[in-house]
């Protein structure tokens, strides 16, 4: 491959020198924020090396190749910020109904200490080459890319989200496919960012993307709220005697989950319906 590297090389490359940065960091103490940090850096990594994988259509399982060394890293960080977001929430029901939960706190801290120090083993037992070689390949299959081929791959990894959104909204949506538009959203975001730094006009105009921003938003308190009270279904499902506390945060929380679910659907047929028209 010869020629300069594409100007969106400069993207891959800010977001792969903050994720060494937050990598490094947890090889020496793992921490929550941290770990959040890498997570979301890791992800848009990914959607650049499917975007070279679409560009380069020979190299159809590059993103496989490269990412697979991070699996389970990626795994544990995504963990790691699930039982951060749970925590959360139970901080913030204590602050406002002056309700604690100790028992569920003290399970939640030992699966706290649990996890990370079984992604922490998992980060300094890695070797480093996993870095070097995503670099590399980055640097090299970024090279001579013509403007037309990065318009071209993106705009159709782009329809392919907004085709997969329109048989969503056509259904109920259920869990699972709330948390596909929500990661489709973020899919898309990350391509209108390269598509900019490329020279190229968003496919979207800003009030579109607000809409989008606004719509995770509320997403993630639908999902904070779902995670939470999964959790807490499984914790309390081998208790034999609940006291009234634990059963009225739980009815507090499937209160939220339809009224975050109501919001959320208004607010994807209402964007869709926009996006589609």
């Amino acid at each position: 491959m010869q020629g300069k590297t594409s100007p969106i090389f400069g993207l891959f490359q800010q977001h792969f020198e903050g994720a060494k940065a937050a990598y490094n960091s947890l090889s020496k103490q793992y921490r929550g924020k941290k770990a959040i940090e890498l997570e979301s850096r890791l992800i848009f990594l990914e959607i650049y090396i499917e975007l070279l994988s679409r560009i380069h259509f020979n190299e159809s399982n590059l993103k496989f190749r490269l990412f697979s060394p991070f699996k389970k890293i990626f795994k544990g960080l995504k963990k790691t910020k699930h039982i951060k977001m749970i925590m959360n929430q139970v901080e913030a029901v204590k602050l406002k109904d002056n309700i604690v939960f100790n028992s569920y706190t003290k399970t939640l801290e030992n699966e706290k200490v649990k996890l990370y120090n079984e992604v922490y083993d998992l980060i300094v037992s890695a070797p480093l080459r996993i870095w070097e070689d995503l670099y590399q390949e980055a640097f090299n299959f970024s090279k001579g890319l013509k403007p037309l081929m990065i318009n071209t791959a993106t705009t159709q990894i782009i329809n392919e989200e907004l085709e997969f959104f329109n048989i969503e909204n056509n259904q109920k949506p259920d869990t699972k496919s709330l948390k596909d538009i929500y990661e489709g959203i973020r899919v898309i975001t990350a391509l209108e960012n390269l598509r900019i730094e490329s020279g190229f006009n968003p496919i979207f105009v800003q009030e579109v993307h607000e809409r989008m921003s606004d719509l995770q938003k509320a997403m993630l308190l639908w999902y904070e709220n779902h995670l939470f009270m999964q959790h807490l279904i499984g914790y309390l499902s081998d208790k034999p005697d609940i006291s009234k506390k634990y059963l009225d945060l739980l009815a507090s929380l499937q209160i939220n989950k339809r009224n975050h679910t109501k919001q959320v659907e208004r607010m994807s047929k209402e964007l869709f319906q926009r996006i589609l028209e």
